[in-house]
């Protein structure tokens, strides 16, 4: 049942998203960037979305361009943590890294148009929701994918290797690097419903607790998971002493930390009772999965 609805997702994000790419055809980029940004993965951030919206009955059609627009940011993400200067991977969804297909100039430069290209997408005209939902719309990606967001988090977990970090240290980096993109993958729909400050505030603090959840599950599957179910090699965190829950209280208790974390999240979506039933799913997904 998740499994369909996360693909069917994933289906017409993608092809909205590869339509958009290819508006821009002439760019000497597109190589590289379609080849980042459409190269599989389960896109659960625009399933995120999707299942957000229909908390205000919003249909799916309406979404997509924010849903393409966090692809983009997430795939840029992708594709400079891959680089030799980052995390050095060689490979990324079962395939040869950006970087490694392309040259790391050419990988940068991809990762750096697919930024921009989420803005774009957002205030695009064709988008059909008042100017000032665009401005914030924009304002919020923004804060999550820089320096408050992921190119932040992305700092903290480099420059916590092969260091003992505390606790509550680990679990910023960590929702700074992951967490604050699915931030704005649930506030995004209260956002084009109009939601009031208090009720965004209350999504964001949800997609952030979903974020940090599903980094979780990224490190149970670097401890334990295969490089086949996994599309990239397994167990690098170790060897490169990434800073993560399991590295500082061990696996067992990391895990029951996550399964609490996990309660808790589950147990805000079913107040809203049917219509949250496909965010509940995808709780449910992000912890049991193996890739």
């Amino acid at each position: 049942m998740i499994e369909s609805f996360l693909n069917s997702n994933a289906k017409k994000t993608d092809i909205f998203l590869k339509k958009y790419l290819n508006r821009q055809s002439k760019s000497v980029l597109m190589p590289a960037m379609k080849y980042g940004s459409l190269s599989g993965g389960k896109k659960v951030r625009s399933s995120i979305i999707i299942g957000a919206g229909k908390l205000f009955n919003i249909k799916a059609v309406k979404l997509l361009n924010l849903c393409a627009a966090v692809e983009c940011i997430h795939s840029y993400s992708l594709i400079h943590d891959d680089l030799p200067c980052m995390d050095n991977d060689r490979m990324r969804r079962g395939k040869l890294a950006t970087h490694v297909k392309f040259g790391e100039s050419t990988a940068i430069l991809a990762g750096n148009s697919l930024l921009t290209f989420a803005f774009e997408m957002i205030v695009d005209k064709n988008y059909r929701i008042e100017d000032k939902a665009k401005v914030e719309l924009v304002k919020t990606l923004a804060l999550c994918a820089g320096s408050t967001g992921i190119a932040g988090g992305q700092y903290l977990d480099l420059s916590f290797e092969k260091k003992k970090k505390k606790f509550l240290d680990i679990l910023d980096m960590q929702r700074k690097k992951t967490g604050k993109l699915f931030n704005f993958c649930c506030c995004a729909p209260g956002v084009v419903a109009k939601k009031n400050t208090r009720e965004l505030a209350s999504l964001s603090k949800l997609g952030e607790d979903i974020g940090l959840l599903f980094q979780f599950a990224d490190d149970f599957i670097d401890f334990k998971g295969s490089k086949k179910l996994a599309g990239k090699l397994t167990k690098k965190d170790q060897k490169k002493g990434k800073s993560t829950l399991i590295s500082l209280v061990g696996y067992q208790k990391a895990n029951s930390y996550a399964l609490q974390l996990k309660k808790n999240i589950l147990s805000k979506l079913q107040k809203h009772g049917k219509k949250a039933n496909d965010l509940i799913n995808i709780v449910e997904f992000i912890l049991e999965r193996n890739f």
